[in-house]
């Protein structure tokens, strides 16, 4: 009878055993699978992040405005200088000279036009208050003499002039400047007799003819 239930319990142990063996097995194989995900996931992070780093496109950078030349900057080395003459300050106010104002001027605009290297530029019926002009003997002349002489469209040079009598003695001064930038680029004084205001004129005339190939130079070179 033993014999009997020997026999009979010995089948049923084993499909009990090869019923659970398969699941154990199964998890096992879960388990290590997903163990194997995990680190393979830890391995590619850190690449995948570098790769999503690159190919970000690179910050644009800011358009960088195109320099605008400037129209009072130099001009060719052949071209004409452009020059404006403007009346000469009567320092004394002395209405007996009042002619000068214009016959000084005059004279310094005809070795102007005699020179190929120059062209005068006429102001035209702009209106400026010649006795508000500075006239000092600084090299360059103040900021609101300046101002007043960049309203004088086109000239790169304007010619301030003055004159005054000391006792018998009468004298004349003509000073270059620079437009843009305020410079005295030369200066022309002369002095004669009071009772001969023509041969100032002249004397004035001859120094500024003179002077006129040096300006050109600095002007040009």
């Amino acid at each position: 009878m033993s014999r009997h239930e020997d026999t009979g319990t010995e089948p049923l142990r084993s499909r009990a055993r090869s019923s659970v063996e398969p699941g154990a097995r199964t998890s096992g194989a879960l388990l290590s699978l997903r163990h194997a995900l995990l680190v393979a996931i830890g391995l590619a992070l850190p690449g995948l992040v570098a790769l999503l780093l690159r190919a970000e496109p690179p910050a644009t950078p800011a358009p960088v405005a195109a320099a605008v030349p400037s129209s009072a900057g130099p001009r060719e080395a052949g071209s004409p200088v452009r020059v404006c003459v403007l009346p000469f300050k009567n320092l004394g106010r002395e209405e007996a000279l009042a002619v000068l104002q214009d016959g000084l001027a005059e004279s310094v605009v005809t070795d102007f036009g005699q020179h190929s290297g120059f062209r005068l530029i006429e102001r035209g019926l702009l209106e400026l208050d010649f006795q508000e002009l500075t006239f000092s003997q600084s090299s360059h002349v103040d900021p609101a003499t300046r101002a007043q002489l960049g309203r004088i469209v086109g000239a790169e040079v304007v010619v301030l002039g003055s004159y005054q009598r000391a006792g018998d003695v009468l004298r004349a001064t003509a000073r270059f400047v620079h437009v843009e930038t305020g410079e005295v680029l030369e200066t022309a004084r002369v002095e004669g007799p009071a009772a001969e205001p023509l041969a100032l004129q002249d004397a004035l005339a001859a120094r500024v003819k003179a002077l006129l190939p040096m300006l050109q130079r600095r002007m040009r070179t």
